[in-house]
């Protein structure tokens, strides 16, 4: 979470107790069609370790179905994992890397002065007040405003050409 770039998980196979967490801390998860997962602590008697499956599992796909996983150690597939929302994709091994690769290349178009304010804006948002979230969105939108890759996004947009950003 405190990585200031987008971090993808690409997922092929189980992804169970540690793994499950790491897997939870990325920023984007995208599944092979063999991957699995499971937070199987309670069946060790452990709680999560790393605090991810407790702290942003609930955040990721609700409390219930969190609370469901957590408390039984169930295993779920990669379809069960994309139709709780833990994972983005579901495609075939083989298509893994480039999926996750495309994915990661999503992102290169963006400011990464803007990226890593957005990323540290909604990470810490799950855990403050919605007023100290905003008195905090303002000053980073400040930062921004003045930021060479706002003036380069806005160049760019009026120039009607790709914005090249260099992160300042």
């Amino acid at each position: 979470m405190a990585c200031p770039k987008p971090v993808v998980a690409a997922v092929d196979g189980p992804a169970v107790g540690m793994g499950a967490e790491f897997a939870t801390q990325c920023d984007v998860r995208i599944a092979s069609e063999r991957a699995r997962f499971g937070w199987n602590f309670v069946q060790r008697g452990l709680v999560p370790d790393t605090g991810a499956g407790s702290f942003l599992l609930p955040r990721l796909i609700g409390p219930s179905a969190a609370l469901r996983l957590l408390l039984s150690g169930e295993l779920i597939g990669a379809d069960e994992a994309l139709r709780l929302g833990f994972v983005t994709a579901v495609v075939p091994a083989e298509d893994l890397a480039a999926a996750a690769d495309a994915e990661a290349r999503r992102y290169l178009a963006a400011s990464p002065f803007a990226v890593r304010r957005v990323k540290a804006l909604v990470y810490a948002g799950l855990a403050r007040p919605v007023d100290e979230h905003l008195r905090e969105t303002a000053a980073l939108l400040e930062e921004c405003f003045r930021s060479d890759d706002h003036r380069e996004g806005v160049a760019a947009f009026l120039e009607r050409r790709s914005a090249h950003f260099s992160g300042g």
